[in-house]
């Protein structure tokens, strides 16, 4: 009886995950970003620009990039121990902070006076400087502040200190805030980050360093998460400023990453909105599209938000960044595109196919094993590991495989049976999917028979 009420819950699951996979903007990019305001050493995920606004106050551009395509963003901002947080303090009165440490919260202001709608209560408007966000409250005492400012968006709760009563105050800053920007990105604090992030759910990961060395491990803690925790995601990277032009220093990070799970972008230049990036800074943006971009659906080609790219480059340098697996932009009339949805693989490992090398494919891959695995775990101990519970297992995995092919994401033909191979015994079973990953048409080859 327990197995009838679980399958319909293992159909459902796995149909559900299957027609999520081609609506846009669905993915999950984990965007990890230095700034001075936003919720300090742990991860925070946000859907939409209003959301943005309360943890960023969109003061970083790399995620404000990264949400250029829709996709759902998972902030994780890294800060030192330095950091505290700005206040504003009546004396024996209230006390109220900035909703998060950080020198932005300096720039926040509170006024108090008589309101003039209600009278007997006070009018506190809570503003900041430039950008113009405010709270405005009316309250009559320090626990009515304390009970109004529980759920702000700007500001965390009151504090009463006293029984002293609110007094009048001209437009006063906050104060006390300091900085938690580390002078710079050790591998001890991305060491911290990998820790934080390894359990959660993301598609693609932005990396905000042009070093090496962190590059490196940054490419083994991905291919250890997918190991070891089953968790398939990609990497993408960037380099640094001063070497953007050079298509050679490009080709270098690749060669040294040689995986399919890791994409590093060459795109650099003046964006439409007018600011220049290097290619550290727009990978934030290729991240998020890749994350943002239903699996049945290729990235060659997808334009490119630059205005001017920093070099134009010519046929040979495109053909060897492509062979060396540079993700690049390329001029297309007025306007620019992504040459081709490449990842970093150019050198096959084994097991690995030449179409294992292009970001469609390889996502389609990630995504079929992510949905599998992840329902899977969800319904351990609920399925019997008999022909029964492993059946209801596989029927509800091949519906999934069948709405992938309509999708055009796999081609006909894919299947899940049980591992001929290794029986299941005991508390695991196996099973064994066959199915090929769809790319799009990139080259059209064209011979013409002139009659």
């Amino acid at each position: 009886m327990s197995i009838q009420r679980v399958r319909p819950g293992v159909y459902i699951e796995l149909l559900a995950k299957a027609k999520e996979r081609i609506l846009p903007k669905t993915g999950v990019v984990c965007i990890p970003y230095v700034g001075e305001y936003g919720l300090p050493n742990e991860l925070k995920t946000v859907s939409s620009y209003d959301e943005r606004v309360k943890e960023t106050l969109g003061l970083v551009d790399t995620i404000e990039l990264a949400a250029e395509s829709g996709a759902t963003l998972l902030l994780y901002r890294i800060c030192d121990s330095a950091v505290k947080t700005a206040v504003f303090t009546q004396e024996n009165s209230f006390e109220i902070p900035a909703k998060y440490p950080g020198l932005e919260g300096n720039n926040f202001t509170i006024s108090i006076q008589a309101s003039a709608a209600e009278p007997g209560k006070k009018e506190i408007v809570i503003r900041h400087k430039q950008l113009g966000v405010s709270h405005k409250l009316s309250v009559a005492t320090v626990d009515e502040l304390v009970e109004k400012t529980a759920r702000l968006d700007f500001v965390g709760q009151a504090k009463k200190l006293g029984d002293a009563a609110i007094t009048d105050v001209a437009e006063t800053d906050f104060t006390g805030g300091t900085s938690g920007k580390p002078a710079a990105l050790t591998s001890a604090q991305f060491t911290r980050l990998f820790a934080a992030i390894n359990g959660a759910d993301f598609d693609a990961l932005y990396l905000p360093s042009d070093d090496a060395a962190i590059q490196a491990s940054a490419k083994q803690f991905i291919a250890d998460r997918r190991k070891q925790n089953q968790k398939l995601s990609t990497l993408v990277i960037g380099g640094k400023p001063a070497e953007d032009d050079q298509m050679d220093k490009h080709i270098e990070r690749s060669v040294a990453m040689n995986e399919r799970f890791v994409v590093n972008s060459a795109i650099a230049g003046t964006h439409v909105n007018g600011k220049t990036y290097g290619s550290l800074d727009f990978a934030a943006w290729t991240a998020g599209l890749i994350a943002a971009t239903p699996a049945n659906q290729s990235l060659t080609a997808v334009p490119v938000p630059l205005k001017k790219a920093n070099v134009d480059y010519g046929n040979s340098d495109i053909l060897k960044g492509l062979a060396n697996g540079v993700l690049l932009a390329s001029r297309d009339g007025a306007s620019y595109i992504i040459e081709s949805a490449v990842n970093t693989l150019s050198v096959l490992h084994a097991g690995e196919r030449e179409d294992f090398g292009k970001i469609r494919v390889s996502m389609t891959l990630d995504q079929v094993m992510n949905d599998l695995i992840g329902v899977g775990k969800k319904y351990k101990g609920k399925l019997s590991n008999n022909p029964i519970g492993r059946t209801t297992f596989i029927a509800a995995a091949k519906a999934y495989l069948d709405e992938r092919v309509r999708q055009s994401a796999l081609a006909e033909g894919a299947a899940i049976t049980e591992d001929p191979t290794r029986p299941s015994v005991g508390d695991t079973a196996y099973f064994t999917v066959s199915a090929q990953p769809l790319d799009a048409i990139e080259v059209f080859t064209i011979d013409w028979e002139v009659l």
